[in-house]
């Protein structure tokens, strides 16, 4: 009967839609957790990804000095069956495999002394191309749908953005000038806070936050919501708290590297949102050849400002 249930269950995990890819998803919103057991749990498997393959449930708890059980629950926090789907879950995720394999490489027979930093060049590579993977299964197309609609439909576009999420929201706004949408971008808690008391209900408010725990971000959403304004964010975590003030969600994916913790594949993703709101809506614009002409006068305009060679 035990066998049963195992294949069972095993079925269920390997039937889960991106199990593998959204693992990373749920680790970061439970490092973040409250709860400091559950938070170290997973920090640590975070950072140690490859050694989990080798670690039995006894020997995790026991180098973290929790019980079985504990290790248990925190499986089932992330929505999985027991330790094994965790491991599991591990195992199938892309930027793990893609770590695996840079991590082991080795050079050809015969092709001489590799550069030490070749490996870490590709590592880097791999991982934020991984990214880019990780974000077409977790951006869900009615929400892209909403938000074309949405910047379509607005009169005026706020956009926020803070740290290292600010150059993202500065490349949204360079875009959108680019489409012709009215647009401004706020780095800066105190401007953002005029701008959101002074905001119509037909702005539209666009917020970048990896973590969604910033309270500047947080908090603006939350007034222009109540002033009627439409509020988009972008997101690493989709149970954090900025996710409650939105009305339109779009995923975008974590570091997959243990080493860096602002890695460039979380850019990348959340770049690479933009870019999709932003093709989407060049090819639905109702003047879609008067918005080619702009832009090519566009590109005219800039190019004066080059240095001539």
């Amino acid at each position: 009967m035990d066998g049963k249930l195992r294949r069972g269950r095993d079925r269920e995990v390997a039937a889960a839609p991106g199990i593998g890819i959204d693992i990373f998803q749920k680790l970061v919103a439970a490092s973040r957790s409250a709860d400091r057991t559950m938070a170290r749990l997973a920090r640590f498997i975070i950072d140690n990804q490859d050694q989990l393959a080798s670690l039995s449930i006894s020997s995790l708890a026991q180098q973290l000095s929790v019980s079985e059980t504990t290790v248990f629950r925190f499986c089932k926090i992330l929505g999985l069956a027991g330790y094994k789907d965790l491991r599991y879950a591990l195992a199938e995720s892309r930027g793990l495999s893609a770590g695996a394999r840079l991590t082991d490489f080795r050079p050809e027979p015969g092709s001489g002394t590799v550069h030490p930093l070749d490996v870490v060049m590709r590592r880097v590579v791999e991982v934020n191309s991984e990214a880019l993977l990780k974000t077409m299964s977790l951006v869900s197309l009615p929400a892209l749908q909403e938000t074309v609609d949405a910047l379509q439909k607005a009169s005026y576009v706020i956009l926020i953005g803070f740290g290292s999420s600010a150059p993202v929201a500065f490349d949204a706004f360079q875009r959108f000038s680019c489409l012709g949408i009215p647009a401004i971008v706020h780095s800066d808690p105190h401007t953002l806070t005029s701008a959101t008391v002074a905001a119509s209900p037909d702005t539209l408010f666009v917020g970048v936050s990896c973590s969604g725990l910033t309270r500047d971000v947080v908090e603006a959403l939350d007034a222009a919501g109540r002033r009627g304004c439409k509020r988009v964010v972008i997101t690493s975590d989709r149970d954090s708290p900025v996710t409650q003030v939105a009305d339109i969600v779009l995923i975008s994916a974590v570091r997959g590297s243990p080493i860096v913790h602002q890695d460039l594949g979380t850019k990348t993703s959340q770049l690479a949102i933009i870019e999709m709101i932003c093709v989407a809506l060049a090819l639905q614009h109702p003047e879609r050849q008067h918005l080619v002409h702009d832009k090519a006068l566009f590109d005219a305009e800039i190019a004066k400002k080059r240095i001539k060679t």
